[in-house]
């Protein structure tokens, strides 16, 4: 049994996979309170399907970038299992590439304050580096990429379809203290 945890958007996704296919998921959007549904969500999805924790042999997580304390509920809850449990393997993936698929894209994420994560994908492989960048800088670089699909905020994104695509593009953690989240952002 496997489970998908994105937490950096304002979404709360949880995927339940079980032989390469997805049996659950629940996908709460716009949600900015993350923190406080976290737990009973994944209780209730791991109830209904009669599956406990420690039956989850794999958990693939969406490292950012996105909300701070949304990258770091997913980052936790992997570090927390990993220490309960570590023979699970912990797997991360950017959120932007996730975002992205295996399409040639522009992948936008808000970052606020007049800013944006911003990447761009070849087939599931970052041709620039992650970063952040004013709004009207993004609109300038994004018409570069001529033929390049542009998606942004995880707006009609199937997050089933895009774990399966992109499971292989997730990299293994080998020890906790390696599962770091991906801020991109300067704090002062």
């Amino acid at each position: 049994m496997e489970l998908f945890i994105d937490t950096c958007n304002n979404n709360l996704v949880f995927l339940l996979i079980q032989n390469n296919k997805i049996i659950d998921e629940i996908i709460l959007k716009d949600n900015k309170r993350i923190s406080d549904i976290f737990q009973s969500n994944l209780d209730d999805l791991l109830k209904r399907n009669s599956v406990k924790l420690k039956e989850i042999k794999s958990i693939y997580i969406t490292k950012g970038p996105g909300s701070y304390t949304g990258v770091r509920i997913g980052l936790t809850m992997g570090k927390t299992l990993f220490c309960i449990n570590p023979v699970v393997k912990i797997f991360t993936i950017s959120s932007l590439l996730f975002q992205a698929g295996l399409k040639n894209v522009i992948s936008i994420l808000d970052a606020r304050s007049q800013k944006s994560y911003f990447g761009v994908y070849e087939n599931g492989v970052s041709i620039i580096e992650d970063q952040i960048l004013p709004n009207e800088t993004v609109e300038d670089i994004s018409k570069s990429f001529e033929g390049f699909l542009i998606v942004q905020d995880q707006i009609d994104l199937d997050y089933a379809s895009n774990f399966l695509e992109l499971k292989t593009k997730f990299k293994l953690v080998t020890k906790a203290e390696e599962l770091n989240p991906n801020y991109i952002k300067n704090f002062i």
